[in-house]
């Protein structure tokens, strides 16, 4: 299959990702950058609540519910927002006077001395070049677009999306280990849209995963930190555009969780962070050049992201969570400061100072509260606390090669937080919070403090390194405005100097250049050109060996550790071979299991976790003793698993109890079973004893 094949995949991802949100958020009025950085967030919280409510009314979750609901919903706020306008003049002047409802971004850009066109120009740029970087490195580690990441953790996702299309029912609050007995909560926003994406277009699960990932690594992503700078950092083109091309150099996000686990949950909801934490700054009233007073559509707009950002996965709330405290803080330092310095702007310190220490022991409360058992915690440290730090700084976490263009911006933007500490030290502390997190999980003892602060990520270094680039970019932004000042004020300061201006050197080639520098250096383009360059300098090194390890957990071999071409060969044939509505038994360890999200024919055991019936523990334990047992043959009649797929003893990950109920099959010493299809050493085994009965 070609990538061009793909063209109906990807329609429908974007429409799926961004058409609800950007009809609502248009009939809410918000408009620019909001509008298309806010719409995947919206979209999410949409699809994944939906797919909560609708199996308690009994309608199904599917495309015409979720588009349909989503048109309503459209409507819905375009009437409020037009009964708001006409009718509530009073109410709203109530509400401007404690605070600001004007919708972001209905105001220009400051052009900074460019030229008009090249200002229209760089937002779309800063979304462009980081999705053609992310999208091509994407689908180069992909390599076919029916590919899947060879990963233990992927055997769940692919189930998990064939599961709810086949359902039509993505409620997150039963999805599981995706069978009766083993119902429970797991975090479905992301699963819930890629879904639909395979119920509307028909295209295969790997495919929808691998557009869905694409788009938001790509798109999604990029929209998100050029959302958070605008509102870190204010509506400049400088920081917007280096926002956006920076981005796409980070090893730790968006490549490392697909290189790793694979943790698509995890890849979903972090993508949707740094809009997030945007929204939070500007509700907050802490973002340059807007007024102290909050912004109550940005509080209404966070309101309706969490949700879907929890949903995607509940940690990265907690991140968003600890991410914002030092804003809050901020904020309530501010009207401090604003007592203080007897600005006339009205304060209310203690009131704020309040807010913060509830709002601190809500943290605390949900720190301790939302986070799994310790039995899925394995991780442990592997690094000084000095290399960690180092890691920090240079985004290079786990080990991955120095970043150095990344290093020198960061550096910059800490010393220029500093030089401005009073309004930047909330930024810092940011990028703190996260340099702790990561530094603690990667260096720390074990323990009760490490456990503490970075058990809600399963004391994983990998997930809290995903973190870094969201609380790095801000710093980075603020390196790379700076160094680039200072390029156009040397060039300024020349000019002023008289530099370049001999006449002794008259017309020729060498004159006309040493009068060409000072004015090329000065000029507002050749900043933009050094953030473009430094954005192509981040391109190096560091992100090799993530590189590598994406191609390496998407290749297709003979050893493959998930799936041979063997294994798949032999599921690919399994639709022909195994009639719809049959059940097949197969160790899930082995990759068995996939025959469900593959071959679209289910399997007794979807997941490698779960609880299990005692009739599928039965299958699983002695499904070969069919020809002989009573009971067996029960278990099979009860469950229509007249089918097992033997993948060999090659597990992604070994189990404490092997499932010992195919050992009998690979030397023939089973009655009554039957070699049905076999590829190299992957057979496709039917029961012949139960049914002959």
């Amino acid at each position: 299959m070609s990538w061009w094949a793909t063209a109906p995949a990807f329609a429908s991802t974007v429409l799926v990702f961004f058409g609800p949100g950007l009809l609502v958020l248009a009939a809410a009025g918000v408009r620019g950058l909001s509008l298309a950085a806010l719409s995947a967030p919206i979209s999410m919280s949409i699809g994944s609540c939906l797919a909560v409510v609708l199996p308690f009314i009994g309608v199904p979750y599917n495309p015409v519910s979720y588009l349909g609901f989503s048109v309503c919903l459209a409507a819905v706020v375009l009437l409020a927002r037009r009964l708001l306008l006409t009718k509530g003049s009073a109410g709203l002047a109530s509400i401007r006077r404690h605070g600001d409802l004007e919708l972001v971004d209905n105001r220009p850009m400051v052009r900074d001395g460019l030229p008009t066109w090249i200002t229209r120009m760089l937002v779309p740029v800063a979304i462009a070049f980081p999705a053609l970087i992310i999208g091509g490195r994407y689908i180069a580690a992909f390599g076919a677009p029916d590919n899947f990441s060879q990963t233990f953790d992927n055997v769940y996702h692919l189930n998990a999306i064939k599961h709810i299309a086949e359902t039509q029912n993505g409620s997150s609050l039963s999805l599981g280990n995706l069978t009766e007995a083993s119902q429970a909560f797991y975090p479905a926003a992301m699963h819930d849209l890629m879904a639909l994406v395979v119920m509307m277009t028909g295209t295969s699960v790997p495919v929808a995963v691998n557009v869905g990932t694409i788009i938001l690594g790509a798109l999604v992503w990029p929209l998100s930190c050029v959302f958070l700078i605008s509102r870190v950092i204010g509506y400049r083109p400088i920081p917007l555009l280096a926002a956006g091309v920076l981005c796409a150099g980070m090893s730790g996000f968006p490549y490392m969780m697909v290189a790793f686990g694979v943790l698509y949950p995890n890849h979903a909801a972090i993508a949707l962070l740094p809009a997030a934490l945007g929204l939070v700054v500007e509700a907050l009233g802490m973002t340059p050049g807007r007024r102290r007073s909050l912004s109550i559509s940005a509080v209404l707009l966070a309101a309706a992201v969490v949700p879907g950002l929890a949903l995607a996965h509940p940690s990265t709330l907690l991140a968003l969570m600890a991410f914002a405290g030092p804003v809050v803080a901020g904020r309530a330092v501010r009207e401090f400061q604003g007592r203080r310095d007897g600005t006339g702007v009205p304060s209310r310190p203690a009131l704020w100072a309040i807010l913060f220490v509830v709002y601190s022991g809500v943290t605390l409360v949900a720190w301790l509260k939302v986070r799994p058992s310790l039995a899925f915690a394995p991780w442990t440290p592997f690094q000084t606390n000095a290399r960690a730090i180092g890691e920090v700084l240079g985004s290079a976490p786990m080990g991955a090669t120095t970043a150095w263009v990344l290093l020198i911006l960061t550096v910059a933007g800490i010393y220029v937080a500093a030089r401005q500490f009073r309004d930047m030290w909330w930024i810092l502390m940011m990028f703190v919070i996260g340099g702790v997190l990561y530094m603690v999980v990667s260096s720390w003892s074990l323990g009760w403090f490490r456990t503490f602060l970075t058990g809600v990520w399963y004391n994983d270094s990998f997930r809290l390194a995903a973190l870094l680039p969201v609380v790095t970019l801000p710093l980075s932004v603020l390196g790379a405005e700076w160094l680039t000042g200072l390029l156009r004020r040397t060039g300024t300061k020349r000019i002023a100097d008289g530099e370049g201006i001999d006449s002794s050197t008259g017309p020729s080639p060498v004159g006309r250049a040493r009068r060409a520098v000072p004015m090329v250096l000065s000029s507002p383009v050749t900043a933009v050109a050094a953030v473009l360059v430094l954005g192509l300098g981040t391109q190096g090194g560091t992100l090799a060996g993530v590189q590598t390890r994406m191609e390496e957990v998407f290749a297709l071999e003979e050893e493959s550790p998930l799936l041979t071409t063997d294994e798949l060969a032999l599921l690919q044939r399994v639709p022909d071979l195994v009639p719809a509505g049959d059940v097949i038994v197969g160790n899930p360890r082995t990759g068995a299991s996939l025959v469900y999200a593959l071959a679209d024919r289910r399997t007794i055991a979807p997941h490698i976790f779960g609880d299990r019936t005692d009739a599928e523990q039965t299958l699983l334990d002695h499904w070969d003793e069919a020809g002989y047992s009573v009971s067996v043959c029960d278990a099979i009649t009860s469950e229509g698993a007249v089918w097992a797929l033997d993948f060999g003893d090659q597990e992604i990950v070994p189990g404490d109890e092997p499932y010992i109920g195919l050992r009998a099959l690979e030397d023939g010493s089973a009655p009554g079973i039957s070699l049905v299809a076999e590829e190299g050493d992957a057979r496709l085994y039917r029961v012949d004893a139960c049914t002959e009965s």
